[in-house]
């Protein structure tokens, strides 16, 4: 059972911006699921929630240097909630997901897949914390305003940028897998019995 002192860790500024940013995908993907598709038409409180998601990913980190609140949860809760809003819009808001091509879908899902496994093996077995890399936050903010851009068929540009986005993701991708395999062989290997 957790203790008063452990609840008061978990309960912080930055965890509970995380945790309101994952709830922020549901009027992002209501509001865009209601909209017709007119451009002038465009709902306004779904460009505010889309803006308010995208800011606080930058805020949480704020929250969490500013008041010495980083931890290991926020450090695991601050990535779920990316993945929570960027998946609920990419499967549930229509505008978006019938826009996404398919196979930039199949490469988020391999890459998240394989960081979140391999990310949770390695860290089993180590006593270093699990973060999220400084690329991988940038593709995230590429990832959201490439969405905002193919909502708005803002086109060459969404397609430009959605490249760009791949390749950021893909050396994101890169370093994940460099440092899991550093701390396969520092934490992990050498502490296995013989």
């Amino acid at each position: 059972m957790l203790e008063v002192k452990e609840i008061k860790n978990l309960v912080t500024a930055a965890n509970a911006t995380s945790v309101a940013r994952a709830l922020m995908v549901f009027p992002i993907v209501i509001l865009l699921n209601r909209w017709d598709g007119q451009l002038v038409n465009f709902p306004t409180w779904a460009a505010f929630w889309i803006a308010m998601a995208i800011f606080s990913d930058y805020l949480d980190g704020w929250f969490a240097r500013s008041y010495h609140e980083v931890s290991r949860f926020g450090k695991f809760l601050d990535p779920v909630a990316d993945k929570i809003v960027l998946f609920g819009a990419l499967f549930f808001a229509r505008p978006l997901s019938e826009s996404i091509p398919g196979w930039f879908i199949v490469f988020v899902i391999f890459r998240e897949f394989f960081v979140l496994i391999l990310g949770y093996l390695v860290s089993k077995d180590s006593k270093r914390e699990m973060q999220a890399n400084r690329t991988g936050k940038w593709s995230i903010f590429l990832t959201s305003i490439t969405f905002i851009l193919m909502i708005f068929k803002l086109y060459p540009w969404a397609d430009y940028l959605l490249y760009i986005s791949v390749a950021v993701a893909s050396i994101s991708f890169i370093l994940y897998m460099k440092y899991y395999y550093h701390l396969y062989q520092v934490d992990v290997k050498k502490n296995r019995p013989a």
